[in-house]
């Protein structure tokens, strides 16, 4: 059939009436709803009216007698011009003229496992006679009470104690799910009748239109406001877990239940959630394949075509203090791993997100195109696995010493060799925390002439370098090449605080102390060049953990070695660009491998967007504001005047947040007048729109996003300058 018209009869409140109606939007239902009949007043009725469908009330009290009634019926539905007719929780029973109608073409959803307990009170009769299992009929409808032939069935299990309310909410979130589906296989003409059976053709079956339908279950519920209503607005079927629900209905958006979908509500505990055939079947079909098309079909199991989970954060619980073993057991997670892998192994059906970082490229995909591509689904899939690798890995270290006898000192923690052929160095002291062990590995085929860090070398004067020194050092390093002429960087806690190219070191130094000199107390610092005994002076004056340079002269030395905490170390290369390499992070257990974020960037590529070009001032901080940004944690907003760094906004969740930080850090004189950059492009204007009002005149940002009109307009209803890069710098 193709443009088939359905007329419902209802009843009651209209809870299936809204699922078809809901599948109808959606484009599942196969047809058009002309009409919604019912036999008196009733709420369904108003649902129907604010859908904008034709309703029609016939009282049979108004009727001389049931076959009156019938009759009328039968002419209202033939003038509405009904293909197919739905008993949506109707109460009265159907006559001759109806039936005789529309043979093989009403359909009746019923609250029992037909043929037991047909009637009125299916459930009430179900809970008396003491079943334990129940379910859901959707049949066509004859000349018999509730027995016509059967078109799909679903049990469902009589939890022990559950009161009749609840039953049956869980009876109807089975008939929302399976009665649109039976509509649309009779609107596409998939069921055929003989000898009292109902045949589905797998065909049919196999080409009806699949649900956009995505599976959010987020332990960590980063992006998930974002991502769901991203989705919801693309038309998306929300299915979702406990917390992960409740989060989004608090967004103010749909959600369906996984324990609606599944039949059961969650278990043990909680440790049985999703692992049910209606959850990873829905993910596990390859819909390239017509066979497995049409077992969903038959199961009337609807697919997921995207699925995003983060895990229980077990590594965060096995580094609690004094969490005993039972309690740590219970942050495995199962489930979600479950998902991960089944989401990533049918990754040609499936886009599996295990990141926030993820979500802005895969709802900027679907938004264009309709849908993940298949590159993004691979590289999707590769980091799933990576992820449950990695997950796995954090179990056996935090859970072997602790389930098996403990063995050898505790050095042997941390082998001699790596996987990856890479070799120990040095023991550090500890690690980012005291209670944490620390080792430096090396790569024994690293270029000899390659800088200290890769060569373990040990510091001009001080003590050992400690495991965030290296850390706060190699990152100093990176912003001082970065810088040109007499470039000095102060870093503290990876994030430049500090930063300047001034006409001479003693100049650049105070430029760079002025960008934040509360941060710069007690932070590590990087010179393009030489430290000459006049910059020494300076640079005593304050407590610092680390200097880095290219080489401090004997007198620059002799100033510097009063300050006996201080450590000193030379970086030759640091006056030279910072060669390809591939960087190696931890991730959860994980090794992450990336190109170093190290190639230049061309301003002369860049685009003017705004109605008002840069002036050549404003060109020459926006420069230096983008080679700035890149070394900031994103989202990194940086404010730049006068060739200094003035501001900086670093880690924080939102742009507009990091925004506010970069202009409180800068100050009301230091940001009028002043140039901002951003690692990544606005996703809102309100980030511009905070940088304006402190007195930002020029802006430079990768662009990219769905919004950027709207950023462009409001940078020139401000009066900003914007260029538009084309290249993002996030540094997570």
């Amino acid at each position: 059939m193709s443009g088939v018209r359905i007329a419902v009869a209802v009843s009651g409140t209209g809870s299936n009436l809204r699922a078809l109606l809901a599948a109808q939007a959606r484009g599942l239902l196969g047809g058009e709803i002309v009409l919604v009949l019912a036999d008196r007043p009733c709420a369904a009725l108003e649902l129907a009216r604010e859908a904008g469908v034709r309703t029609l009330v016939l009282p049979l009290a108004e009727h001389a007698d049931r076959a009156g009634w019938d009759r009328a019926v039968a002419r209202a539905l033939g003038t509405a011009g009904a293909d197919l007719v739905v008993l949506a929780g109707f109460m009265r029973v159907l006559g001759p003229a109806v039936t005789d109608a529309f043979p093989g073409r009403i359909l009746n959803v019923h609250p029992s496992l037909l043929p037991s307990f047909p009637g009125a009170d299916a459930v009430g009769d179900a809970l008396a006679a003491g079943v334990a299992v129940t379910g859901v009929t959707v049949h066509l409808v004859d000349a018999t009470l509730d027995g016509g032939p059967i078109v799909a069935q679903e049990a469902l299990p009589v939890l022990p104690g559950e009161s009749r309310a609840d039953l049956e909410s869980r009876l109807h979130a089975v008939e929302h799910r399976l009665l649109p589906r039976c509509v649309a296989l009779a609107a596409a003409g998939a069921l055929s009748v003989a000898g009292g059976r109902v045949a589905i053709d797998a065909g049919i079956a196999a080409e009806l239109p699949a649900p956009r339908r995505a599976l959010l279950s987020m332990s960590d519920k980063t992006g998930l406001p974002e991502l769901a209503h991203g989705l919801a607005a693309l038309g998306f079927e929300l299915v979702s877990t406990g917390g992960t629900a409740a989060a989004i209905r608090a967004a103010g958006l749909p959600v369906t239940d996984v324990a609606a979908v599944t039949g059961v509500p969650e278990m043990l505990d909680g440790r049985v959630k999703t692992l049910h055939p209606r959850i990873h079947g829905g993910i596990l079909a390859d819909r390239r394949r017509a066979d497995h098309r049409a077992q969903l079909a038959a199961a009337a199991i609807a697919p997921f075509s995207l699925i995003a989970v983060t895990l229980y954060r077990f590594a965060e619980a096995a580094a609690r203090p004094g969490i005993a073993l039972d309690g740590l057991i219970e942050e495995i997670d199962i489930g979600g791993p479950s998902l991960v892998r089944a989401a990533a192994k049918n990754h040609a059906s499936v886009a599996i997100l295990t990141d926030p970082a993820q979500i802005p490229v895969v709802l900027e995909e679907l938004a264009e195109t309709g849908e993940v591509s298949e590159p993004t689904r691979r590289r999707l899939a590769v980091a799933a696995y990576a992820l449950t690798a990695a997950y796995d890995a954090t179990i056996v270290r935090a859970l072997g010493p602790r389930l098996l006898p403990p063995g050898g000192p505790g050095e042997e923690r941390l082998p001699a060799r790596l996987g990856l052929s890479l070799e120990r160095a040095d023991l550090l002291r500890y690690g980012e925390n005291p209670h944490q062990a620390a080792a430096v590995y090396l790569d024994p085929a690293a270029d000899p002439d390659a800088g200290p860090f890769a060569r373990a070398v040990a510091p001009l004067q001080g003590k050992a370098l400690s495991y965030n020194n290296l850390l706060d050092a190699a990152a100093a390093a990176g912003v001082a090449r970065d810088l040109r002429g007499h470039g000095i960087a102060i870093i503290k806690h990876g994030n430049p605080c500090g930063a300047a190219e001034g006409p001479d070191p003693l100049a650049a130094w105070e430029q760079a102390l002025a960008g934040d000199p509360v941060s710069a107390f007690g932070g590590v610092v990087a010179i393009r060049g030489p430290v000459e005994a006049a910059l020494a002076e300076r640079l005593a004056g304050i407590f610092l953990e680390v200097i880095v340079a290219e080489r401090f002269a004997p007198a620059a030395r002799e100033i510097l070695a009063a300050k006996s905490g201080l450590r000193l170390l030379e970086d030759p290369s640091i006056v030279r660009p910072a060669p390809p390499a591939v960087e190696l992070r931890s991730a959860g257990g994980a090794l992450l491998a990336t190109d170093a974020d190290t190639a230049p960037d061309d301003p002369a590529a860049w685009r003017v967007a705004t109605a008002r070009p840069p002036t050549e001032m404003e060109r020459r901080d926006l420069d230096l504001a983008w080679r700035l940004v890149r070394h900031v944690k994103s989202n990194a907003i940086v404010v730049v005047r006068d060739g200094a760094l003035a501001g900086t906004g670093a880690g924080q969740m939102s742009r507009v947040d990091s925004a506010r930080i970069a202009v409180a850090k800068a100050g009301p004189e230091r940001v009028t007048g002043a140039v901002a950059a951003s690692d990544a492009f606005f996703p809102f204007p309100d980030g511009l729109e905070v940088l304006a009002a402190a007195g930002v005149t020029a802006i430079v940002q990768p662009g990219g996003s769905q919004r950027d009109a709207e950023v462009i307009a409001a940078a020139d209803q401000a009066g900003i300058a914007m260029l538009l890069t084309g290249t993002r710098h996030f540094r997570h």
